[in-house]
């Protein structure tokens, strides 16, 4: 690349969740974070999906399980890490109903962070946001799927970008009129959550958005690393991973995070004015540090079996059992927080009440 080529620097990172014990390090004046800052601070843009809202004086959402919070003082994480917006179109943001959205993006503007996806203005949660900057104009939006469960009463006082293909093809070719590059921020999958691959039905959704004019799509939701892919010469990203997310408890019980929900990609991307370049670094989120991994090996596997087998019906209903019935016993089974006779103590009494698994 020419060095006297203007262009614009930005990283994506995936699910931003400042809660349980990120609220502990802040206080306790830990910072997990150092040894990405100085690579995150050099860029431009870094732009991200902010999961997790500050707690309200009202309450929180009843119809929302489970409910994650942090404080408005943990949220200065984000000004550390050079993120400057952050999306809010997710099945979290009510959790902690007006007041919490407020106290949450009373914070943003205070640290001069910009978000988009959701509002409290019934004129502006739809609305794109525009990173205009060495005279290349990158459009942003950002919408999240029903099958995510964002569970919103009728009257929240909290608008949500809700997606729908039509509408959001709509605005990707309104948006392509003043936007050298129009990138859109998607918190889908809700069926898929946890697992390794997207979807049957988001691959055929993606490609129409690009087809409408979409130059970028990145996804979250999954909490893992899904696979990515290249169409006609776009890229599409089904899921970054969570960027950090801790352990929780909800109604006095912990719930630990699998390990594969503790692998985060990093993607870069260099905007040129009619073109685009993207790096991927991938780092294992060590609780109070990040460390980086060789990850490659194992996404190239992963975006081959996508492409070969899971874009077929039969198979990827086999891995939907999979993903559904097997990995959420292999995953309890694994627990080391508990004992033997505890996990079939459990098993049972979820046997007999037939209760679903959360899901986060």
């Amino acid at each position: 690349m020419n060095s006297e080529t203007n262009h614009i620097a930005v990283t994506f990172v995936g699910d931003i969740s400042f809660n349980d014990n990120y609220i502990n390090y802040y206080n306790s004046g830990i910072n997990p974070f150092k040894s990405l800052q100085p690579s995150l601070q050099s860029k431009d843009f870094v732009i991200g999906n902010l999961e997790c809202m500050a707690r309200g004086s009202e309450g929180e959402n009843l119809l929302r399980r489970p409910r994650i919070s942090t404080t408005t003082e943990t949220l200065n994480y984000l000004s550390g890490l050079n993120v400057k917006l952050v999306s809010l179109a997710h099945n979290h943001v009510f959790d902690h109903l007006e007041a919490g959205f407020k106290n949450t993006t009373e914070s943003l503007n205070k640290n001069g962070i910009r978000y988009l996806g959701a509002s409290q203005d019934p004129t502006a949660f739809n609305k794109p946001v525009c990173l205009n900057e060495k005279g290349i104009n990158i459009g942003l939006l950002n919408y999240v799927t029903l099958d995510t469960n964002p569970n919103m009463p009728d009257k929240s006082g909290v608008y949500l970008n809700i997606f729908e293909v039509e509408k959001a093809r709509k605005d990707i070719i309104e948006l392509k009129q003043k936007a050298d590059h129009v990138v859109v921020l998607l918190h889908w999958g809700g069926r898929v959550e946890g697992g390794y691959y997207p979807d049957y039905d988001q691959p055929e959704v993606a490609r129409a958005l690009i087809d409408a004019g979409a130059d970028l799509i990145i996804g979250s939701h999954s909490h893992t690393i899904q696979p990515f892919e290249i169409y006609k010469g776009k890229y599409i990203f089904y899921s970054l991973g969570n960027f950090c997310f801790s352990d929780y408890v909800f109604e006095n019980t912990f719930n630990p995070l699998p390990p594969r929900q503790y692998i985060t990609t990093l993607v870069s991307v260099i905007f040129e004015k009619e073109s685009y370049q993207v790096d991927l670094e991938f780092f294992e989120n060590r609780k109070t540090e990040f460390v980086k991994i060789n990850y490659d090996s194992v996404l190239k596997r992963r975006n081959w079996l996508f492409k070969v087998f899971f874009r077929k019906l039969v198979f990827w209903k086999m891995y939907f059992f999979h993903k559904k019935k097997i990995l959420p016993l292999m995953n309890f089974m694994n627990r080391s927080d508990i004992n033997f006779t505890e996990k079939m103590a459990r098993l049972l009494n979820s046997f007999k009440k037939r209760i679903k698994p959360q899901t986060i």
